[in-house]
């Protein structure tokens, strides 16, 4: 696909992360014409959104691609390591996504506040990990598994904390 082309440039000089009702695939594109090196992330999406409505206007318009030559990042947010993983697979394979980004930073009630995941799931590192190591397995080698993180969550802000997170967490495949 054409994100290829891109990644033989060299680092993104322009990176624009993730933002809900803004990033959508119209907004990637108009972003990717201000330079061929920047790198996109798509808005998160649910992950049983893209398993039963993949093809559907809300899924397509956050995560197509629209022939943007820029390597862009599909994020997706859930805490099922199974579901995560069938939806990184579909967007891979449907968009031909390279990096796969799991949202473990947003603290927005829309987000956190519905269970376990965005910034809540970084009070359960372990899963996490298992998380990141499903979806690598799953997707294959030629797929990256980022994290979208903080420094910390609630009253686990210590540095001991976001240390322990990071190192268990790389212990499912995640270098980012």
């Amino acid at each position: 696909r054409k994100q290829r082309f891109a990644a033989t440039m060299g680092p993104p000089l322009v990176q624009v992360a993730p933002m809900i009702d803004v990033t959508d695939v119209h907004f990637r594109k108009f972003m990717s014409l201000f330079s061929r090196r920047s790198q996109l992330w798509t808005e998160m999406v649910v992950e049983n959104a893209v398993r039963y409505n993949l093809h559907g206007p809300t899924v397509r318009d956050a995560i197509a691609l629209a022939d943007i030559e820029n390597p862009s990042v599909c994020q997706l947010g859930g805490s099922d390591p199974a579901a995560l993983a069938d939806a990184a697979s579909m967007v891979v394979r449907e968009w031909g996504y390279r990096e796969i980004n799991l949202n473990v930073g947003c603290p927005s009630d829309r987000v956190a506040g519905q269970g376990c995941f965005g910034a809540a799931l970084m009070k359960e590192p372990e899963l996490v990990r298992d998380i990141v190591s499903t979806i690598s397995r799953q997707v294959g080698p030629e797929v990256t598994v980022t994290v979208k993180t903080r420094l910390g969550v609630d009253e686990f802000e210590s540095y001991d904390f976001a240390k322990g997170f990071v190192q268990t967490v790389s212990e499912g495949g995640c270098r980012h």
